[in-house]
């Protein structure tokens, strides 16, 4: 059974315990993955993951778009004349990446499927961190009086929401290539 399950590694989606499976699994993979992040906080790889690889482009890409907002990183803190948007723990956008990892690693796709799909899947996360810090400079600076309703809900939300289509889209695909590859192997 382990071998048959290895070999065609979709074979169960339409079981009734594949989708039980999924979730254990997706849970298992989300919070390890979390609490290996949560354990590196304050190290110089956390730095350079949250610091150098999002905030720092961020912030030049704030300054390529609007030259004029002369925004500065500073620690975690995208400033500018009109703003000091403090980026805090969870505000960086790596949630929606760890989300993303877990699920395509809970699905029962293959490894090249699963490599496509993290690959394109970080590209589409890294976009939404980053044009969501962006739209959050933005309204902290023109528009403070709409900050706790994008803050608090519209701006978290709306990647969670994108990167589930994604995921849909992706397993969806994923799916049908295995079951397309069983039936032309038949």
């Amino acid at each position: 059974m382990l071998r048959e399950s290895i070999d065609q590694p979709c074979a169960r989606i339409g079981t009734s315990t594949a989708p039980r499976a999924f979730a254990l699994k997706f849970i298992l993979y989300f919070a390890l993955l979390f609490g290996a992040f949560e354990a590196s906080r304050g190290s110089a790889f956390e730095r350079f993951v949250v610091e150098n690889m999002i905030l720092a482009p961020t912030t030049a890409l704030i300054n390529a778009v609007s030259p004029g907002e002369h925004a500065a990183l500073v620690g975690r803190v995208i400033s500018s004349p009109g703003s000091n948007l403090n980026v805090t723990r969870g505000c960086e956008g790596i949630e929606i990446f760890l989300l993303l990892a877990a699920g395509i690693g809970a699905f029962p796709a293959s490894w090249k499927r699963r490599a496509q799909g993290l690959l394109a899947g970080s590209i589409v996360a890294y976009a939404l961190s980053i044009s969501r810090l962006m739209a959050l400079h933005y309204v902290l600076h023109y528009s403070p009086g709409a900050w706790e309703a994008l803050h608090g809900l519209v701006l978290p939300l709306g990647p969670i929401i994108v990167m589930s289509l994604f995921f849909m889209r992706w397993s969806a695909t994923a799916a049908s290539f295995s079951v397309n590859s069983e039936v032309r192997a038949a």
